[in-house]
């Protein structure tokens, strides 16, 4: 543009050259000043133009500092970003949607004693009438409450897995445990009639039911010891739909899988809760988790929720829930379960048996693990080209 505008000025200069040199030769005054009229016309069409375009050049310039000064705005509002991002990382939202009778005290009593040394916060959900399904604008409220509330928390409670993607927002850390379904059955079945070491002098809805045992119930066809009263993993980790709660939809138990594998962070299984603490301490970020196995291990706490009396099931009542399709369905997410647990706990500690006896030899700590089996290498652009290339485009 500069170069365009000094050949535009040698190109007037010389016009002007010519205008007034042919009008010294004029002879007649009134063609002279006809002449002269027009030169100061055209030497004001010309400062009008070099004023337009010595605006134009100025703002050309202007822009491109604006220019400059966006990108590197945006830069710095990307790094900001970054930054909140890892920020927020480090305050989790955990949910644990808690099965009944699945150990779920004494794993939720860990984050109770916890709370305070790792500096996050627990609360309950207490859903109305004990009921396991919220409405969907109650879903929407609770995704928007827990997300936006105060961090790191914990919640936990009797509801199914509520998706929080369904409505716009990031996905919390799911959590959950399971049991073997008629042994999670059973026990619930005594807890109703006897109660347990947690709460020992609470009068429960079936105490006046005592007498009958859980194989008695099963003889007779009482109505809280049938088959399909096993239907609850399933639901649980299946969700809010309503094919997840009828008792043997195929659907039900393929996406309960499949939540476990995409939208819960870890599942584990009651038997071997320490091993499943051991877990948690990794995966979930912000030390929320910090030193709950070997708190677990240690503490007076770790076995809470006893069931108060409890009669072994004959082997002709489980052969009869072992013939039936809710329990066939339950027991394969259980065994699904126990194996993908096993599975990733022996990639993390190589070294160490996982069995289901729940016990652990030795406290493993983050700084016993090996080192990580990946490296990043052949990165590029290099940091030093980064820069440069970043320097260059701002001159």
């Amino acid at each position: 543009m500069i170069t365009t505008l000094q050949s535009f000025l040698v190109f007037v200069t010389n016009v002007l050259w010519v205008l007034v040199a042919s009008d010294t030769l004029t002879i007649n005054g009134e063609v002279r000043h006809q002449k002269m009229v027009h030169v100061y016309l055209l030497v004001l069409v010309i400062l009008g133009i070099l004023v337009v375009l010595g605006a134009m050049i100025a703002y050309h310039a202007l822009l491109r500092e604006q220019h400059f000064q966006i990108q590197a705005a945006v830069a710095n509002l990307a790094s900001s970003d970054s930054n909140y991002q890892r920020f927020e990382e480090q305050k989790p939202l955990v949910i644990y949607n808690r099965v009944p009778k699945t150990g779920s005290t004494s794993f939720v009593n860990v984050a109770y004693d916890l709370h305070s040394h790792n500096a996050f916060r627990v609360l309950h959900v207490n859903v109305t009438g004990n009921s396991h399904l919220l409405s969907i604008y109650d879903q929407f409220r609770f995704v928007d409450n827990t997300t936006r509330w105060m961090r790191p928390a914990f919640y936990h409670g009797h509801f199914a897995y509520i998706d929080f993607e369904r409505y716009g927002y990031k996905k919390p850390y799911y959590v959950q445990l399971l049991r073997k379904p008629l042994e999670r059955l059973v026990s619930y079945y005594y807890f109703l009639r006897y109660g347990d070491d947690y709460r020992p002098h609470l009068v429960r809805k079936k105490h006046m039911d005592s007498s009958t045992t859980f194989d008695e119930c099963v003889e007779r066809g009482g109505s809280d010891c049938q088959a399909n009263l096993l239907w609850l993993q399933i639901p649980f980790l299946c969700g809010q739909s309503a094919d997840c709660w009828i008792p043997g939809s195929e659907w039900a138990l393929r996406q309960a899988k499949r939540n476990v594998l995409e939208k819960y962070t870890l599942v584990g299984v009651t038997e071997q809760m320490g091993q499943y603490l051991q877990m948690l301490e990794l995966v979930i970020p912000g030390g929320m988790f910090r030193n709950a196995s070997e708190h677990f291990k240690h503490s007076s706490k770790s076995h809470l929720r006893k069931t108060a009396k409890k009669y072994p099931v004959s082997r002709k009542t489980i052969q009869k829930f072992h013939e039936s399709t809710v329990w066939q369905m339950e027991n394969e997410l259980y065994a699904f379960v126990v194996r993908e647990f096993a599975f990733a706990y022996a990639k993390q500690f190589p070294n160490v048996s996982s069995g289901l006896s729940g016990t652990m030899k030795k406290h493993l700590k983050v700084s016993d693990l090996p080192p990580p089996s990946f490296r990043y290498e052949k990165i590029y652009p290099k940091p030093s080209q980064q820069k440069k290339k970043k320097n260059t485009a701002r001159v």
